[in-house]
């Protein structure tokens, strides 16, 4: 063994010599000492590409970060527009009762948005189910848990939205969940500062499974119909300004918000997302389709403002009389919004009007000096006695001051009913309540009330025969009756169809086309007209007639 390694020692001994004489030759040739200046510069490069690399190394890592801040960035930018949308924008607030087996559910599609919500709100009204349990789990999340007793959806809303302050709100019912792209597609349409509120389609599921496409935005359908979901994203200063959902049990709460924000020029715009709603037999909107509610119960007709629009002509001896009519309705007096009209340029009529306006215990009351113009040749009097007996010039004066004051009624009216009432007009407390009630379908545009025409002896309602001349009613009818119009000395007009054509007569035709006539032909085209003749209101004799 020993002999072994002394003989491999030798041998390894003898090849070290061998290799240090061929390096000692080497190093002493003159081949060897004219190439030193290579091997220097050689040395040299590859110092400098030792410190290069590591630059390179630097940079690369350098790039990497700023290609991932990049991307980071980009994915808050949309690919179409170009727009900026952060993350922190909008607040999810999921409203719960009782539905603590769906909860997970809402609460995961919210966690999931690929632009995460700042804040993610649980409000638990008054559950007595695993609802806490299931909310405590996702604490960690960074999800709140709120508890209430309000047993109301609206107080409940509004109580997640006091506890937030993201500048958008997303309202999500427990049982419902958002697609992963809602949020962010939302908050791109709210880039347009004009708009409060983003939608999008619902894919329903659970006992119905179908998506439902929804239209474009158009604020006249939305007052006879809602197509906006309850999920839809609002503009929290809209919201507020509004002062939030209203608390009334039997309406649909969304849809009432909707029409509130909208009556200013705040507008809603849909988005290219869905949400998924749970279909079942326990959601609200069953049970109130199932309560065979009528239109005017489930858009919360009787709590909205309304407008009482009245031109005066001048005349003293009716006055009293419709004055007391107004005093005495029924209605909520902080909800009308009276406005009279005066085109007497009587001064000492003016005066009257403006001191008993300024005592009327009305939301808003609202006088508007406006006579006729000079070029007319004509005041208010001289119309009314020459209407009869006058010319075909003086009849058309006569309506062109009718249809005057009704365009200026039409752009100074904001609110979503109206009452149109003559000044010789005297109404029963009741009347319009029960015109209010009347609405009862939702293509309903405008409710009649009948009153007598002293000087022929008829109602003044009508329903056109074969060839579209109005027959008016020799009598008084019963109950409800769809007509084809009536007088606007007692009518109450839907005014975003109203609205949408302006007041216009063809008195100089033959044969002569009133302007109230041409106005309830256009309201035939959007919807129907009904005479409610149940509301007895009383035509005062005036001078014009006596």
């Amino acid at each position: 063994m020993k002999e072994a390694e002394t003989r491999k020692r030798q041998y390894l001994e003898s090849v070290l010599f061998e290799k240090e004489t061929l390096l000692s030759r080497m190093a002493n040739s003159r081949s060897w000492r004219w190439t030193a200046f290579l091997r220097k510069t050689d040395a040299k490069f590859s110092a400098l590409f030792r410190k290069s690399k590591k630059k390179v190394c630097a940079s690369e890592t350098k790039t990497e970060q700023i290609n991932q801040a990049t991307q980071e960035t980009c994915s808050n930018v949309d690919k179409e527009t170009g727009t900026r949308i952060h993350l922190s924008d909008a607040a999810v607030i999921i409203t719960c009762h009782n539905y603590g087996k769906y909860l997970a559910e809402a609460i995961e599609s919210a966690l999931k948005q690929t632009h995460k919500p700042k804040e993610i709100v649980i409000i638990d009204d008054d559950s007595h189910d695993n609802t806490e349990e299931v909310a405590r789990r996702y604490l960690k999340d960074g999800v709140r848990y709120i508890k209430c007793k309000y047993n109301n959806p609206s107080s409940t809303r509004n109580h997640g939205a006091k506890n937030t302050n993201a500048p958008f709100i997303v309202f999500l019912d427990a049982d419902d969940t958002l697609e992963p792209d809602y949020v962010k597609k939302c908050l791109l349409k709210m880039q347009d500062p004009s708009v409060a509120i983003a939608y999008g389609d619902m894919r329903f599921f659970g006992e119905e499974n179908t998506i439902k496409k929804k239209s474009g935005f158009n604020r006249t359908v939305l007052y006879r119909e809602n197509y906006i979901s309850s999920h839809a994203m609002i503009r929290r200063q809209a919201f507020d300004m509004v002062g939030g959902y209203r608390e009334h049990a039997k309406s649909l709460e969304d849809w009432d918000i909707y029409r509130m924000i909208l009556m200013y020029p705040w507008k809603a715009e849909k988005a290219d997302t869905y949400v998924n709603y749970r279909s079942h037999k326990s959601n609200r909107s069953y049970k109130i389709r199932d309560l065979s509610l009528g239109h005017w119960e489930i858009v919360n007709l009787m709590h909205n403002p309304i407008t009482i629009f009245t031109p005066f002509a001048g005349r003293f001896d009716t006055f009293e009389r419709y004055l007391e009519g107004i005093k005495k309705l029924d209605f909520s007096k902080k909800l009308i919004r009276l406005h009279w009209f005066d085109t007497s340029g009587d001064e000492k009529f003016g005066d009257m009007l403006r001191k008993e306006i300024s005592k009327l215990p009305f939301g808003r009351t609202t006088y508007s000096n406006a006579p006729l113009p000079d070029f007319w040749n004509h005041t208010p009097k001289s119309l009314i006695r020459n209407r009869i007996n006058g010319t075909n010039q003086d009849r058309y004066y006569h309506d062109l001051a009718l249809v005057y004051a009704y365009n200026n009624f039409l752009i100074s009216c904001d609110t979503e009913l109206a009452l149109t009432l003559e000044d010789d007009i005297e109404l029963p407390p009741d009347a319009l309540t029960k015109m209010i009630q009347s609405i009862k379908l939702p293509d309903t545009v405008a409710v009649v009330a009948s009153y007598n025409c002293q000087l022929k002896n008829i109602q003044l309602v009508w329903k056109n025969d074969e060839l579209g001349t109005p027959q008016f009613f020799s009598k008084r009818g019963k109950g409800i009756e769809k007509v084809d119009g009536g007088g606007f000395g007692c009518t109450l007009f839907r005014m975003h169809w109203l609205k949408s054509m302006p007041i216009y007569t063809r008195v100089f035709e033959d044969p002569a086309v009133w302007y109230d006539h041409t106005a309830f032909a256009y309201l035939r085209t959007q919807g129907n007209v009904i005479c409610n003749w149940d509301v007895h209101v009383n035509h005062l004799e005036t001078e014009r007639f006596m």
